[in-house]
């Protein structure tokens, strides 16, 4: 059950530079006690953890069996469609035209719920994504509790993703997004205030 790293508290560390993100990662798969030492930068497989985590697991066999019992409703509905199709064909020289029009209204709210039914399901925000989400959203939050508790433990700063070259977590003391939309701030205000000289207005002879 693969699920995208969920959104990060820090939204503006995971928007870093994606060439100076590969760079590190890079340099922190090639070299990693250099890095680490250093830079106090980490990698990890967010991924590979996800997938080898217990808890996935338990949630992919829950996922699973109610996506089972979904796609029996729905092939129930198939079937449905299908026999009154067939019977429809069947019958159609011995039915009346009214007769003959009841079953093919019937046919058509058939068709109707089903493709009402397949969407509320599986469609893009149906019941199986909502329901994944559920479920794989508490594993994400506590893998991520786990990297941010060895991150400080081991006195990092950053801890990047090997798969997707994102902010996996990061202290709080790298994050320059404040400082820099106050000095963005101060600039802007400081542009507002400055007035442009004015040009001097001059006569036809090119004189004041």
């Amino acid at each position: 059950m693969g699920v995208p790293l969920p959104a990060r508290r820090d939204r503006a560390l995971a928007a870093t530079a994606h060439c100076a993100v590969a760079a590190l990662v890079a340099l922190a798969l090639a070299y990693p006690a250099v890095v680490t030492a250093a830079e106090g930068i980490a990698v990890v497989d967010y991924q590979a953890i996800f997938d080898a985590y217990e808890g996935t697991g338990d949630a992919q066999r829950t996922l699973d069996r109610e996506l089972k019992d979904w796609d029996q409703q729905a092939q129930q509905m198939r079937d449905e469609i299908q026999g009154l199709t067939e019977e429809i064909e069947s019958q159609r020289l011995m039915l009346s035209e009214d007769r003959l029009r009841q079953k093919q209204d019937e046919l058509t709210r058939l068709r109707t719920d089903y493709q009402t039914f397949a969407e509320s399901i599986w469609g893009v925000n149906g019941k199986a994504a909502q329901r994944n989400a559920e479920l794989t959203q508490p594993i994400a939050e506590k893998i991520l509790d786990v990297i941010a508790k060895v991150g400080r433990e081991k006195n990092l700063k950053v801890i990047l993703d090997a798969g997707t070259g994102g902010v996996v977590w990061a202290e709080d003391e790298v994050n320059l997004t404040k400082i820099i939309l106050d000095d963005l701030s101060l600039g802007v205000g400081q542009d507002q205030g400055a007035s442009a000289p004015e040009s001097p207005v001059q006569g036809g002879d090119g004189q004041e």
